[in-house]
């Protein structure tokens, strides 16, 4: 074999193995929007939500609900010697004291918390979602360039060793390129590896039990322009739907220790009815009184007490967690767009143009094969570099969405 077509032949299996393999497409492909879309009402999750909703908004309608009146018959004396006397009367609770009342307004206020509570968990599942998609699309990328630079050095290893066995390269440099070629191909199969299981977390979050069903689409971020700190902060005090949430329990909590209190009050039932005794017809009239005196209801105040503390505690802290995720999620998003602002096309050209630059002197015999390795494997880091920004640039907009209140797929 000439030199001079082995040298050619190399640098057309370098050159080919600069750019990344192509991931070959096993399920159909998906977008962010529609990895969403799955799993907030696909999966698990919207059925999760929807549960807790009705155990916690039934739970308060079983404190908030009202007593039935008592409808009681009732015939004495039958089948003795005097006349038997008959009795029909109806009691009905009055609820004087207006705990029932007070009840009812926890109850509203639950729907509320409840309401936002659900709106948050759908909201949390479809920014899991998006973010395992951004996460197994970046694994993705970073496995597809570790590929193709693991091919590369295989390929080189291959060559060379057969020009160590004419002679042409000294039988280290033969051997240098093939403990390169196990390395890279390591690193590929981690690479590989690392994208199998994002892509089982995102399969999971989207209801899909075989992952290799579903692949992504294009990764193509959304870079709305950051909103001024106070802006953003108003926003998100406005719409949190987990702060929301936090205020709605603060106020159910605080209607039901209102209504603990009235508990210590006695309550009052009305009693009318008909009698009928030794051939007379009479009415009845009657009122229960249930003074508490014995059980004064100390044990429900303070247990309400302490859920109240509780509950307006999380609001507290739910109002600060909302501004300082506001402000370090804009903070955090200024500085990925700083650190990732060169990872473009051009970026990833220039690094074409220096692995280009080393094959020209590789030609020439002015490099040598380590050389052109290393401008290659500058090139491929290029490209891992680029898929990482735009992954972690758009997962940064997620969390500031995230933190701002809205949608996993919408603008702010």
């Amino acid at each position: 074999m000439k030199k001079g077509t082995q040298v050619a032949g190399l640098l057309a299996l370098v050159t080919a193995a600069v750019a990344p393999v192509p991931a070959a497409a096993q399920g159909r492909v998906i977008s962010v929007t529609e990895a969403v879309r799955l799993a907030t009402t696909v999966a698990p999750a919207a059925q999760r939500v929807a549960g807790r909703r009705a155990e916690m908004v039934g739970r308060a309608r079983t404190d908030a609900q009202w007593a039935n009146p008592i409808v009681e018959l009732r015939r004495e004396n039958e089948g003795a010697p005097i006349p038997y006397d008959d009795f029909a009367t109806v009691t009905l609770p009055v609820g004087i004291t207006g705990r029932r009342v007070a009840l009812r307004a926890a109850l509203g206020a639950t729907r509320e918390r409840a309401t936002a509570d659900s709106l948050d968990g759908i909201r949390a599942a479809g920014f899991d979602a998006a973010q395992a998609w951004w996460s197994y699309w970046a694994a993705r990328e970073v496995a597809s360039v570790a590929e193709a630079q693991g091919a590369l050095y295989d390929r080189v290893a291959r060559l060379d060793s057969l020009r160590a066995a004419e002679g042409e390269v000294a039988e280290a440099t033969a051997l240098r390129v093939r403990i390169e070629a196990q390395r890279a191909l390591h690193a590929a199969g981690q690479a590989r590896a690392q994208a199998a299981f994002a892509r089982a977390t995102l399969a999971a979050l989207v209801g899909e039990v075989d992952p290799a069903a579903i692949e992504t689409a294009a990764g193509v971020p959304m870079l709305e322009a950051l909103p001024p700190v106070d802006s953003a902060v108003a926003l998100a005090l406005r719409d949190r739907a987990d702060l929301r949430a936090a205020r709605a329990a603060a106020v159910a909590a605080d209607r039901r220790r209102t209504a603990e209190r009235l508990g210590t009050l006695p309550d009052v039932s009305l009693t009318g009815g008909y009698k009928g005794t030794g051939g007379f017809a009479s009415t009845l009239v009657g009122v229960v009184v249930t003074p508490p005196l014995l059980n004064t209801n100390g044990g429900n105040r303070e247990r309400a007490f302490g859920d109240w503390l509780v509950a307006d505690a999380d609001r507290r802290a739910a109002e600060l967690r909302v501004t300082t995720e506001v402000r370090a999620a804009l903070e955090a998003a200024r500085a990925i767009d700083a650190g990732t602002l060169g990872f473009d096309d051009a970026f990833v050209a220039r690094a074409d143009v220096v692995a280009a630059a080393a094959e020209a002197a590789y030609r020439e015999g002015a490099a040598s094969l380590v050389e052109l390795l290393d401008a290659f494997r500058t090139a491929a880091d290029a490209r891992t570099a680029r898929a990482r920004g735009i992954a972690d640039r758009a997962i940064i907009r997620l969390e500031l969405r995230r933190a701002l209140g809205a949608s996993a797929v919408e603008s702010p």
